[in-house]
């Protein structure tokens, strides 16, 4: 009986608890295992990851096979009972296991937590194998469960490695485009850093055998394969299209296709992510999950895909890399493992372009993704590309609302927009593009009420 553990009894749940605490502490006495929006996550030493509550049961059930309690006996001496571990006794153990570690909703990965928190600087930081890179002075601090990560870069922090053959492969692919260059290096930094304050898709467009599965699979190792998820664009507009997503950094859409009818729901879908929303998840055979969404979008595409989206925000949602050269046929089919080789060198690129962003606030906006961005815009909303085309926008404009939509009427029928709508529907898209639009009825020179948009009017044609 001796070497049966004995523990409080088990109706007293949060007793238990505490007896079982120091096995979920570290050395220090620091939690390694907490509670977190409906998951329990585990710490592996150089970040958290989620832990299946199957695994926590059967941990629970194999440490109390053989557990005792005590309970005072008829003759006052304590009588020995099995603690007998059950689907219920187990289930109460977790809820106030879960209520002890909770670590609160509003915490976001990365950041320091509790005591941690205290006198610890914003400035991002970059989990490696050998410790925590600070990007402010390329410090590395010690690993600690206090620092909430859901990412760590599978490879030691070298300060001179460098990348000759990756830096090479992109010069190939951009020659003379020094934006897209930066601008894809200030990704891969923003990617790792954790940060999702830049409400950016990335979207890579070019032909077959371009490079763009390249640039992926780079990125993957970079942050670890564990930390990927590859959904479809129709997926996310699925119930359960989001949970892919949970706890994950970087989800990279491959050949992405979108039809008609899925639009609507992916468009929204695209626009909470990376707009930092709170959002709820379903997830099967479990409670929802609520909150934000630590995840980065990267589409790589062969052609522009076609959102439904009335006020065209979600074109401006996009930085666009566009790919013009194909090596098929003459692909490289060793540069894989030679840019593996060149890892801790690609690491250090990536800080560079982290470093540059932490300087000028945004990610470059190449100015040849422009184009792409306005046709995606002009695609996702008609209305966008017609009062480019044909309308001006100020406070002092105002045009009458039968002579605009005539004029759309006939602009829709010469660029081939099948969807012209109502008038209503009209002045609804009217509004989600130019939100400082109005309706008044003022008179005319008979003292007839005229129904006009103010805010708005037709620019005068070119005298031919």
């Amino acid at each position: 009986m001796s070497d049966r553990e004995e523990l409080p009894v088990p109706s007293n749940p949060m007793a238990v608890a505490r007896r079982l605490l120091p096995s979920w502490q570290n050395e220090n006495q620091r939690l390694v295992c907490r509670r977190w929006r409906g998951s329990w996550m585990r710490w592996t030493g150089t970040c958290w990851r989620e832990l299946d509550e199957q695994q926590m049961r059967s941990s629970l059930y194999k440490r109390l096979e053989y557990a005792i309690y005590s309970v005072p006996g008829k003759d006052g001496q304590p009588e020995i009972r099995d603690w007998a571990p059950t689907k219920q006794k187990i289930s109460n153990l977790l809820d106030a296991l879960g209520a002890i570690t909770l670590l609160p909703t509003d915490t976001d990965a990365p950041s320091w937590v509790e005591q941690d928190a205290a006198g610890k600087d914003s400035s991002p930081i970059v989990a490696c194998e050998n410790g925590l890179l600070r990007i402010r002075d390329r410090a590395l601090l010690p690993h600690t469960p206090g620092f909430f990560n859901l990412v760590s870069v599978p490879f030691h922090y070298d300060p001179a490695a460098t990348a000759p053959t990756w830096e090479r492969f992109l010069r190939q692919i951009w020659p003379d485009d020094q934006a897209a260059l930066d601008a894809l290096q200030e990704w891969f930094g923003y990617v790792l850093s954790g940060r999702t304050d830049q409400q950016k898709i990335l979207l890579i467009k070019g032909p077959s055998r371009s490079g763009k599965g390249t640039i992926a699979r780079v990125l993957k190792e970079l942050v670890g394969r564990e930390n990927l998820a590859g959904p479809t664009l129709a997926g996310l507009g699925s119930n359960f299209g989001l949970s892919t997503l949970l706890g994950k950094p970087l989800a990279v859409i491959s050949d992405a296709r979108l039809s008609g009818k899925d639009g609507g729901q992916v468009v929204e879908r695209l626009l909470t992510i990376s707009g930092e929303d709170t959002i709820d998840i379903d997830r099967k055979f479990r409670d929802p999950w609520t909150g934000k969404l630590p995840t980065r979008l990267m589409i790589l595409t062969n052609e522009l895909p076609s959102f439904g989206d009335s006020s065209g925000v979600i074109a401006r949602r996009f930085i666009v890399l566009n790919m013009t050269v194909s090596w098929l046929g003459k692909e490289d089919t060793n540069l894989t493992d030679k840019l593996a080789a060149e890892m801790p060198g690609i690491l250090n690129w990536a800080l560079e372009g982290l470093a540059r962003l932490q300087r000028i606030g945004r990610i470059t906006d190449p100015p040849s993704s422009q184009e792409a961005v306005i046709t995606m815009q002009d695609t996702a909303s008609p209305t966008s590309a017609f009062i480019r085309e044909r309308c001006t926008v100020g406070a002092a404009c105002e045009v009458p609302v039968d002579t605009l939509w005539a004029v759309w009427r006939e602009w829709a029928e010469d660029n081939g927009v099948r969807a012209v709508g109502t008038k209503q529907m009209f002045g609804r898209n009217l509004l989600s593009v130019v939100p400082q639009l109005h309706r008044a009825r003022p008179r005319d020179a008979y003292g007839r009420q005229v129904p006009t948009y103010t805010g708005i009017t037709l620019t005068p044609s070119d005298p031919r």
